[in-house]
């Protein structure tokens, strides 16, 4: 299933770097759509667990990674002892196929595969044949005894009783039918995802250690802030845990407020949350007449004054927290805006929480320094499926463990989002199949906002290689400016995984000139876009400069010289060409004083090559000579 420029331990098509690298010259399913898609029984291949390898003889990977989750099987990328088989039409000889041998997992065909699913469908058992033959007989038998008047008044009667009992077993049916759809809309109108809020932090899906480390900033608080006294006045905190606030920073959907909430409530905290529908601007200078209604000054007043914040008990924690909710999302009619809130946190005698979705944002690059830093992550699918099979049996819903994977990963770890669409789907259905979550998400799947450098990681990461053709696309072309720079200026710190034992470096430098070549093509094609304004041309020059490269190179990055941090650099070349630029006008000034001067006649060219070299003798010379 391998082209014949692939190397021998490459990996399947759309597997390692190998895979993809050849992926031009890799030939489609030699009978691609000839063979028919066999019908099975649901769920006939639940509990196995399937690696595809190699090209197939009629299906494509992802229709063969389709067909088998459809029928409750999984699809992993690499063999472990948890394998039931390798699905490969041909020993290609790889990585993943040695392994296999290894580990003892057994070969399937996908013939083999159709003949599974095939012979799990039940066959259709002849008994109503045998019983109407049986029927017809005894009939026949009764006829030839008694008279005909009486054989003719029997079957009247037996076709009545027939028509009689079968209305009542479709009355039955439908009355059951009927029974089974009230059960499924009558759920209630509370919407799942205040429903199913967390109410402990174990009820959380992921992110436990960003939970505890909150649980314990929170709870120690009181004793590093309140009964310290003036301890670290008016110095700049260093330690994190000696922040007097927290940002906690993540996408949408996985459960950042909650954990606050949750946490808060845990630890007897009062959560007073503020988001962005609130009026957040800088409190009155002078609050004469009291608060006055105002969300602003109600909260300068809670942070300021202790006494507010305390029970007659004053060895008790304090009663409120703070919730600063969508920090990134302050706008120009929150007046002073995050100053405000920095200010805010100086003095505050409460915890304060802050939410945002980009920590990275230029709104809070200065709160960062006051605040302890907790990154959220999305919660992976099997965390999140497992989350929503227990809802799902909750709400009397037979869900497939793959389709709720399949959800989870459509949204992209938001929990709310999949839930709203488990809620939708509810009303209709009872039963949530796997073709039943890609057939509503497929055209309406989360669109994710991602930053340039995170486009550049997962094309580089390790798992770079398993992307699909159209991920690699929409990385690349989330900003097909940046991207393509960003790669260009790391591409030669990463050692390419495909490339495996290479003490020489020969193969290394192979691929660093292959890659180097295809940035360069990548070029040519930006010229007919920018110049010439050939915007078709867009996708070729996003495959040449970005996706080609990082196929090549994707692995583990590297550092070349002492002293540089291990992480991706912007692109250099923005910087040089500011700095061409600029040069450029400096030279554009020089020669027009000296065309005004009129004491010479050049063109730039023999400005710079003639005469500059002899300014600068003249210019510095006395500079060096001449007494301060």
């Amino acid at each position: 299933g391998r082209g014949a420029g692939a190397t021998p331990g490459g990996r399947g098509r759309g597997g390692g770097g190998r895979g993809f690298m050849n992926f031009g010259e890799r030939k489609d399913p030699p009978h691609k759509g000839e063979k028919e898609v066999p019908e099975g029984a649901p769920d006939c291949l639940a509990g196995l667990t399937f690696v595809i390898s190699g090209t197939l003889d009629s299906l494509e990977r992802e229709e063969a990674g389709d067909l088998i989750k459809r029928y409750g099987g999984r699809v992993t990328g690499s063999i472990s002892k948890k394998t039931s088989y390798l699905l490969a039409d041909e020993d290609i000889g790889g990585v993943k196929s040695n392994k296999a041998k290894d580990l003892g997992v057994p070969f399937l065909t996908e013939d083999g595969l159709f003949d599974m699913i095939r012979k799990s469908k039940p066959a259709k058992a002849p008994v109503n044949k045998h019983e109407g033959n049986s029927n017809s007989e005894k009939l026949q038998k009764s006829q030839t005894k008694s008279s005909p008047v009486k054989a003719e008044r029997r079957a009247v009667d037996q076709v009545g009783t027939m028509g009689k009992s079968t209305p009542s077993k479709s009355n039955k049916e439908s009355n059951s039918t009927n029974n089974q759809k009230v059960k499924v809309v009558d759920r209630g109108s509370l919407q799942w995802t205040e429903k199913y809020r967390p109410k402990v932090p174990n009820d959380i899906v992921g992110n436990q250690s960003m939970v505890k480390q909150l649980h314990d900033w929170l709870k120690s608080w009181e004793d590093q802030f309140l009964h310290s006294g003036q301890k670290g006045k008016g110095k700049k905190q260093v330690d994190g845990g000696a922040k007097k606030a927290v940002l906690l920073s993540g996408p949408p959907g996985i459960g950042k407020t909650t954990t606050a909430k949750v946490v808060s409530q845990m630890l007897g905290l009062q959560a007073i949350e503020v988001n962005a529908s609130d009026s957040r601007g800088k409190a009155d200078s002078k609050i004469e007449k009291g608060v006055g209604g105002s969300t602003s000054n109600s909260i300068k007043e809670l942070i300021s004054n202790a006494t507010l914040n305390y029970s007659d008990n004053r060895t008790k924690k304090p009663k409120a927290v703070l919730i600063m909710d969508e920090v990134d999302g302050m706008s120009a009619g929150d007046r002073g805006g995050v100053a405000d809130l920095i200010a805010s946190i100086k003095i505050s005698k409460i915890p304060i929480v802050c939410i945002c979705n980009d920590r990275y944002s230029q709104k809070l690059k200065s709160l960062v320094n006051y605040c302890l830093l907790l990154n959220f992550r999305k919660p992976t699918k099997q965390q999140m499926g497992k989350r929503l099979m227990e809802i799902a049996r909750k709400e009397g819903i037979q869900a497939q463990e793959n389709a709720m994977e399949e959800l989870a990963e459509r949204v992209h770890g938001d929990i709310r989002m999949a839930l709203n669409h488990l809620q939708y789907m509810s009303l209709s259905q009872s039963v949530v199949k796997y073709d039943d979550i890609r057939l509503r998400l497929n055209s309406s799947s989360k669109d994710e906002d991602i930053s340039p450098f995170t486009a550049v990681d997962k094309l580089f990461g390790f798992n770079g290689g398993r992307l699909r053709m159209d991920e690699r696309i929409d990385l690349s072309m989330s900003d097909p400016d940046l991207v393509p720079l960003i790669i260009q200026e790391n591409y030669i710190n990463y050692r390419p995984s495909a490339v495996g034992k290479d003490d020489s470096g020969v193969k290394r430098m192979n691929y660093l000139a292959r890659a180097a070549e295809s940035i360069a093509d990548g070029d040519i094609v930006n010229v007919q876009i920018r110049r010439y304004r050939q915007w078709q041309l867009s996708q070729a020059a996003c495959l040449a400069s970005s996706i080609v490269p990082a196929a090549l190179m994707h692995g583990n990055r590297e550092v070349l010289e002492a002293g540089e941090r291990n992480f991706n650099r912007f692109g250099g070349w923005l910087g040089k060409y500011s700095t061409t630029n600029k040069n450029k006008r400096l030279l554009e000034d020089v020669h027009s004083h000296i065309l005004a001067s009129q004491q010479a006649n050049l063109d730039r060219e023999a400005l710079r090559l003639d005469y500059l070299t002899l300014l600068l003798r003249q210019l510095t010379g006395p500079l060096k000579t001449m007494p301060k």
